[in-house]
């Protein structure tokens, strides 16, 4: 079995195609044999009984009247047969009547005593005895002795016929598979040769040709629609890789820009209140920013491309035998499948990136509206429009969402349906996204290893609750009632301003912020409450 996996693979296929035909052909051909040998062996058996039915018949009168002459004649007759050795005939008593020797013989004939009625080979003679009957009476018993000669030459011819024929066989098999094998061996060929050509030029344009419509043509048809994967998922990986950092740039460049905007216009307006919150409400959307940009650069760097020049190796190291190493080795027969799978693992690469580009996307977005909001409520007051709040909660849980897996904080969410409302939606998203970041600081500080933040929508009593609630390091009770002041903080890298405006705001919505907490160790509760919309008010 090594010396196959050395071959080339239409050698292999004549190989086995010839080692099966000369088997089969020796099984045949010696069924035949054997056959012919029982036969013959049969035949022999029953011209010799014949034979001996005869002598029994002509000898039956000279042992009744006691007379060796004539049945010494009677035997005489035997060498007619050459294969006949010798025979004996026996008195009832046992007593040397009359036999028979082959003339000319160098082999002893020496009968042995009397046997019953029988037939049978041994070794390489054929011995028959059998009895002298005369009106129901036993007169005497015929002993008689006969070669295998005639077999031994039968066989030989046997073996000449049949050396003739499996060499005549053997030729023709041999030029059939020479020329039936290709059907096979040609299209794993010709797609052996693009895997070495993808392998080595690493282009993902070319195609095999597909020549039947059979399993091979399957495989062919597979194999032209990985690479067209691999050439899509390759050709968007290379174009986010080209494009990510220029697009970088941009977004940070843009984030200077409206930090600056942002800075000068509070500045200008005198309301450093309004600039201290939008800089901490635009610092949580560039931390996800930073969080987003940072997901995209890992998966870029842990793309699965270098599985393919592994692949590709791995083709390579079996230039010469690839069809038999994709249809026979173990490895090889996994290549379509791995194939499959990083194509699939790329397509999911690609999505990925893109969906964190259009997440970096509608981060900047969301801090120029937080800008134009902010301004416009300097100036003007704020601006309302129609906000499903589930929506605007899972927005905030997206925003927080890298910094929550990276600590492995559970979110659990209890939404119930609420009515849509005519609110200045990004104050709530910033009081929400500030309430998330605390939850998952207040989880991270608790060094607990089953850190939850449950998130819970509900509405009653003509208002809408939403509570974001951790098992975090909890607040202790003198600190409760100072929780919201203006630069009370318990976090040593905290301001005091998130919580304090996110008050403010609730209370210019219309609603109010509360925190319920069972002390330190136990958790906190921070829940806000807006008025739902009357029916009036709803329909204007």
């Amino acid at each position: 079995m090594l010396i196959l996996r050395t071959l080339s693979l239409r050698r292999k296929q004549t190989l086995i195609i010839m080692l099966t035909s000369s088997i089969v052909l020796l099984l045949a051909c010696a069924a035949f044999s054997i056959y012919e040998v029982i036969t013959f062996r049969n035949t022999m058996k029953q011209n010799l009984a014949t034979l001996a039915d005869l002598i029994v018949h002509n000898t039956t009168a000279a042992l009744d009247f006691n007379d060796p002459k004539s049945a010494e004649e009677t035997l005489s007759a035997l060498q007619a047969d050459p294969a006949i050795i010798g025979a004996w005939l026996y008195t009832k008593d046992g007593r040397s009547f009359a036999k028979y020797d082959r003339p000319d013989d160098n082999i002893v004939f020496t009968p042995p005593a009397i046997h019953r009625n029988s037939t049978s080979f041994h070794g390489k003679l054929l011995i028959l005895c059998r009895q002298v009957v005369l009106k129901g009476e036993t007169v005497g018993t015929l002993y008689m002795e006969s070669d295998m000669r005639a077999l031994s030459s039968r066989l030989w011819r046997y073996a000449g016929i049949v050396g003739l024929v499996f060499l005549a066989s053997f030729l023709v098999a041999l030029a059939l598979s020479s020329k039936l094998q290709r059907l096979v061996s040609d299209p794993i060929l010709h797609l052996a040769q693009v895997a070495r050509s993808v392998a080595v030029e690493k282009n993902y344009s070319v195609r095999a040709t597909k020549q039947g419509n059979d399993e091979l043509g399957e495989l062919v048809d597979g194999f032209n629609e990985m690479l067209q994967q691999i050439q899509a998922r390759d050709i968007a990986l290379r174009t986010a890789q080209d494009h990510l950092e220029k697009r970088v740039e941009e977004r940070t460049r843009e984030l200077e820009n409206i930090h600056k905007q942002l800075v000068e216009a509070s500045r200008r307006g005198g309301m450093a209140e309004i600039a201290t919150n939008v800089l901490h409400n635009v610092g949580n959307v560039l931390n996800s920013i930073n969080i987003s940009t940072g997901l995209i650069v890992e998966s870029v760097k842990k793309s699965r491309v270098s599985s393919l020049a592994r692949v590709v190796v791995l083709l390579r190291e079996h230039p010469d035998d690839l069809g038999a190493f994709l249809t026979h080795d173990p490895r090889g027969q996994q290549v379509p499948a791995h194939l499959a799978q990083l194509a699939e693992h790329l397509r999911a690469e690609h999505a990925a990136i893109v969906s964190e580009l259009d997440s970096l996307r509608r981060n900047v977005e969301h801090i120029k509206e937080i800008v134009a909001m902010q301004q416009n409520y300097a100036t003007f007051g704020g601006v309302k429009e129609m906000v499903n709040l589930v929506n605007l909660v899972e927005d905030s849980l997206r925003m927080n969402k890298g910094a929550l897996n990276r600590h492995r904080v559970e979110v659990i969410r209890e939404f119930k349906n609420v009515p849509t409302m005519n609110v200045e939606k990004h104050k709530i998203l910033q009081i929400l996204v500030n309430l998330v970041r605390n939850a998952k600081h207040a989880c991270q500080e608790s060094n607990r290893a089953d850190k939850r933040l449950t998130v819970r929508v509900a509405n009653g009593a003509g208002r809408v609750k939403i509570s974001v609630i951790d098992n975090g390091v909890g607040i202790p009770r003198e600190n409760l009632m100072r929780i919201f002041n203006h630069g009370f903080t318990t976090r040593k890298d905290g301001h005091g301003f998130g919580l304090h405006s996110g008050a403010l705001a609730a209370k210019e919505l219309g609603g109010s912020l509360t925190v319920r907490s069972a002390g330190s160790g136990q958790g906190a509760a921070f829940t806000l409450e807006l008025p739902c919309p009357t029916q009036e008010n709803s329909h204007g």
